[in-house]
């Protein structure tokens, strides 16, 4: 008995929309790896990862920064375990795919000694126009919403948010600020440059985080809620330790939105009161 072609190929048809049906969700976000070409005011070529989500039109954008990274610490007992939190480890690939975020990972570029180790984190005065130059290049480029851009970081890159947003603070909707703060070279912590509201920001910190750290934390959510931007300081919260709390992305995400910029806002627009939790 012959074999109908058309028959085996309308059977291998059925099959494979089976096999569709059965493996539901949307395909990983695309990587690319610097497709648009930036250089620094110091003429260095900056690298970073965009991930783009399987979404049409225009998109949120969130920047990531990691927490300063060094060989080093695997020889110093409280930071042993310490990776800087990469974007790999805070579940923010997936869950930007599954929202529809264009996600942005630029590369910190410029070495320093941090804890007697040569070490790699976010020198502002050295990173920040390169920095803004990635992001001004993937808003041309993407289908960026521009009243829809985020900043988000761990540690030292949490710290550098701050700083990117004060540079510019009617240009990012909100910041998340996991266990650093806005700070000086000293360390000590600094009300926003401008009245707000202006962008949002979430502050957070785990349970067992570094003392210093999480004084950091309170003692700056307090200066940018005086000076009337909308904020929430996150407690405690999951994993223990200094780490990027993943299993806290869709909170994040929901007070971004909730306290970040709104259309109209800034220059001299004030808040009546900022929410909390």
């Amino acid at each position: 008995m012959r074999s109908d072609p058309i028959r085996l190929r309308l059977a291998g048809l059925v099959c494979l929309l089976a096999l569709l049906a059965a493996c539901p969700g949307a395909p990983p976000a695309r990587e690319l790896r610097t497709p648009y070409p930036v250089r620094d005011e110091a003429g260095k070529v900056r690298t970073y990862r965009l991930y783009l989500p399987p979404a049409a039109g225009r998109r949120p954008l969130l920047a990531y920064f990691h927490g300063v990274v060094s060989p080093g610490f695997r020889k110093i007992r409280s930071l042993r375990r310490y990776t800087g939190s990469p974007v790999e480890e805070t579940g923010l690939v997936e869950f930007c795919r599954s929202r529809g975020i264009i996600l942005l990972v630029p590369d910190a570029l410029y070495e320093y000694t941090f804890l007697n180790c040569p070490a790699r984190g976010w020198l502002v005065e050295k990173e920040a126009d390169g920095i803004e130059k990635v992001i001004d290049a993937v808003i041309a480029n993407q289908p960026v919403d521009r009243n829809e851009v985020f900043l988000a970081g761990l540690s030292a890159g949490a710290g550098f948010c701050h700083h990117l947003a004060n540079r510019r603070p009617d240009f990012y909707r909100g910041i998340v600020s996991h266990s650093q703060a806005y700070v000086d070279a000293a360390g000590r912590p600094l009300p926003p440059r401008e009245p707000g509201p202006r962008f949002g920001v979430v502050f957070a910190y785990n349970e067992g985080d570094y003392r210093n750290l999480i004084r950091l934390c309170v003692e700056s959510e307090a200066l940018y809620r005086g000076s009337g931007y909308r904020t929430a300081l996150l407690r405690d919260l999951p994993p223990r330790g200094h780490a990027w709390s993943t299993a806290s992305n869709a909170r994040f995400w929901e007070l971004l939105n909730r306290l970040g910029r709104r259309n109209g806002e800034g220059g001299a627009a004030r808040a009546a009161g900022p929410p909390r939790r």
